[in-house]
């Protein structure tokens, strides 16, 4: 049995699938933000449980580099407040998208209600 979708309602699934991949593709980044910035805040609490004077190194690809700890740690620190800045845009993107997806959910079962169609 073939059902005739309408062309509006056709468009609101592409619409919708469209949506849906941008929701996974904010929700893979956010958790890459919050892996890094996890990682960012254990490296600082472990650097300042060190000396000042400690020999500390910077790997930049496959080089290191010899900087000063204080220098360092304050490169660390503003790599922490740039991750969550970006943590926090990117959720409150998450959590908007989050809302447009529920409701042209909503609207595409109620479509799909009113013209007796299932989709499978």
């Amino acid at each position: 049995m073939t059902q005739n979708i309408p062309p509006a309602l056709e468009q609101e699934l592409q619409k919708f699938d469209t949506m849906r991949r941008n929701h996974e593709t904010l929700t893979t980044m956010s958790q890459a933000l919050q892996s890094e910035l996890t990682e960012v805040k254990g490296t600082l609490e472990e650097l300042k449980k060190q000396a000042d004077d400690v020999v500390t190194y910077k790997a930049v690809g496959q080089v290191m580099f010899k900087v000063e700890k204080p220098t360092l740690v304050e490169d660390l620190e503003d790599r922490e407040k740039t991750l969550e800045m970006r943590l926090a845009s990117t959720k409150k993107q998450l959590e908007g998208l989050t809302g447009k997806l529920q409701e042209l959910q909503n609207k595409i079962q109620l479509e799909l209600s009113k013209q007796n169609l299932r989709l499978q």
